[in-house]
């Protein structure tokens, strides 16, 4: 961890404004030629996945990298992990797969230790609640892909309005075509709605504190007409170190 892994980046006041007051926001990624060059090559690298196999409504495919970082003076320090422990949900969040270890095939260092990608994770970073000056995080990165066929949708895991456990969370979308459907849904810990919306530009983003909101995404499924539909996503669970879900 030198002086290679430190990005300098200047916090965005309104997306931790919009934390603090709703635990949630949509601000715009901040794109450079960097994270422009990071988005294609994770949008082409979502063809080669494997298929999630521990996912039966519909095809689905996923990978997952995971990395480290420290707030620090000035912007994050970013660097990846050779940690590759299962990925698990309790059950409270994930009653279709939780408690169930899942293992996941990495992407190559040289697509998920990217410039750019390492750039995404600092722009996050720095404006988070958590983050003060020495705070260190475990991020996991997933690139998720939804494939639909005619009679055939993809849906999430579990279905409908649920949480994650995770602290924070930062999706992204890389690609769709031939698509209806998968619209995001958001809401407060009430279940009142507190935004809805369809990602349609490559890098477009939100974020959201999952201990303050729920959120959905619906099925994504073939327009009229066509063979073949997919969506994209590029996902980070950011966790700050000593953070646990509530059980």
């Amino acid at each position: 961890m030198g002086h290679k892994n430190f990005i300098p980046v200047e916090m965005n006041a309104r997306s931790r404004n919009d934390l603090v007051e709703r635990g949630f926001s949509r601000q715009p990624l901040r794109v450079d030629a960097d994270v422009a060059c990071a988005l294609e090559a994770l949008a082409h690298a979502a063809w080669s996945i494997p298929r999630d196999k521990y996912y039966d409504g519909g095809d689905r495919y996923r990978s997952l990298n995971r990395l480290r970082a420290e707030v620090v003076q000035g912007g994050a320090k970013v660097w990846s992990s050779d940690e590759n422990t299962p990925y698990v949900q309790l059950e409270k969040y994930n009653t279709t797969l939780g408690g169930q270890p899942r293992e996941y095939v990495p992407l190559p260092q040289s697509i998920a230790s990217s410039t750019g990608v390492r750039k995404i994770i600092a722009y996050h970073l720095r404006y988070l609640p958590l983050s003060e000056l020495g705070t260190r995080y475990l991020v996991n990165m997933h690139v998720i892909r939804f494939t639909a066929t005619p009679g055939r949708p993809c849906d999430t895991s579990p279905p409908g309005l649920h949480k994650d456990g995770e602290k924070y969370i930062a999706t992204h979308l890389l690609g769709r075509c031939g698509a209806q459907g998968g619209e995001v849904i958001i809401t407060n810990n009430d279940k009142r709605e507190i935004d809805r919306f369809t990602m349609r530009e490559a890098g477009e983003c939100y974020i959201f504190d999952d201990e303050r909101i729920w959120h959905m995404l619906t099925p994504v499924a073939v327009l009229e007409g066509n063979q073949f539909a997919y969506r994209d996503t590029l996902a980070f669970d950011m966790l700050p170190e000593g953070w646990e879900p509530a059980k």
